[in-house]
């Protein structure tokens, strides 16, 4: 059974089969699995008999497992010719992005199509992009896309040219809000004054990836309460931001 197959306990298996409950109709038999895992173990370059990695894929997307083979090397050999990939980094991106092994392979290439014609990508930036963030291709054009790049834009004063190479050195940006980024960029503000946040995070996009309940705010509070005066700079706060939790306690 899949239950005992992918070592699931009886929450796993009902959150499963609530989450697709069209697994029950199908011939889950013993075979039928088997052939399954070894086939996902294959288009996952997942390591043979490692159970853990496909129970967190089949968790995280249940219908993985009746999606027909066919249709899902189709969409992975186009992903590898469209953005000229090797098979290991396909494999990643379909690790990371599950759906890509179902997906339409039409919609995905008029979605290609138009990013790269968005942000002025040739086909080698097209493809980084896509490699490191493959939600991207799942993204609405107009609704996210769009409105994402024009937020960007105006709100770090970029030109077209400074906008794309912030967008294919920080491509995790299409995963935060509009109010997320705001919110973060307000703190370093702050501290800095809003140009010099500006051109702190434009250089130094991973401090938008920092946790302002976690990290920022709470490490800023203790040195506040310590009644150390100090002069911020750009230096300093990427201590604040980058420094492991075992550095900042040192």
């Amino acid at each position: 059974s899949i239950q005992s197959s992918l070592e699931l306990g009886d929450k796993e298996l009902t959150k499963m089969i609530v989450k697709r409950p069209e697994l029950l109709t199908h011939n889950m038999s013993t075979e039928n699995i088997k052939q399954r895992f070894s086939f996902l173990q294959e288009v996952l370059d997942l390591p043979e008999g490692d159970v853990a990695s496909l129970r967190k894929y089949t968790m995280r997307r249940p219908d993985i497992l009746v999606w027909r083979e066919d249709s899902m090397k189709e969409s992975q050999q186009w992903v590898k010719q469209r953005f000229v990939l090797g098979d290991a980094r396909v494999a990643q991106m379909c690790r990371n992005m599950p759906h890509l092994l179902y997906a339409n392979t039409t919609t995905l290439s008029n979605k290609a199509e138009s990013i790269q014609t968005a942000l002025s990508l040739d086909d080698e930036e097209l493809s980084n992009l896509v490699s490191k963030f493959p939600s991207i291709l799942f993204y609405s054009i107009e609704e996210n896309l769009r409105p994402k790049l024009r937020y960007i834009r105006t709100r770090f004063e970029l030109d077209e040219e400074a906008l794309k190479n912030l967008v294919l050195k920080a491509t995790s940006l299409f995963a935060y809000s509009d109010a997320t980024i705001e919110k973060k960029l307000q703190f370093y503000c702050n501290l800095v004054g809003e140009r010099e946040a500006k051109r702190m995070v434009v250089k130094s996009s991973n401090l938008l990836k920092q946790s302002l309940k976690k990290r920022l705010n709470p490490r800023l509070e203790e040195i506040q309460k310590s009644s150390v005066k100090v002069r911020w700079n750009k230096t300093l706060i990427r201590r604040l931001a980058r420094r492991t939790d075992d550095q900042w306690e040192r």
